[in-house]
């Protein structure tokens, strides 16, 4: 995983994160492999990641679902194979997401 890093090291947290940023970040043989999701779902996850991000704090638990949604999505794509198992199908998880209402755009108002 890289160099130990001392706690007592002044620069220990930027240190730390660094080195994870450069494990999540290193390639993998299946980085560019396909995930299937409908238009519609893309374009829900974005509306509801865009209301979390301009401070629809409602929203941040279809935030969640959609993030396990798309972990279950990819654990269904034909390169994962067997290797992992999620707790629900990538269906199961949707209708979860899909539960939630299309927020609106822009700030969240009064």
């Amino acid at each position: 995983m890289g160099e130990l890093i001392d706690p007592a090291d002044p620069e220990y947290e930027w240190k730390v994160a660094e080195q994870y940023q450069a494990l999540v970040d290193a390639p993998g043989p299946n980085d560019d492999a396909p995930v299937q999701i409908t238009s519609r779902q893309a374009l829900k996850l974005a509306a509801i990641a865009e209301a979390v991000a301009a401070g629809h704090v409602g929203f941040t638990d279809a935030l969640r679902a959609g993030a396990w949604f798309l972990q279950c999505a990819n654990a269904e794509a034909p390169h994962v194979g067997d290797r992992m198992r999620m707790s629900m199908s990538a269906a199961e998880a949707w209708e979860r997401v899909d539960a939630y209402p299309w927020p609106r755009s822009g700030k969240p108002r009064g």
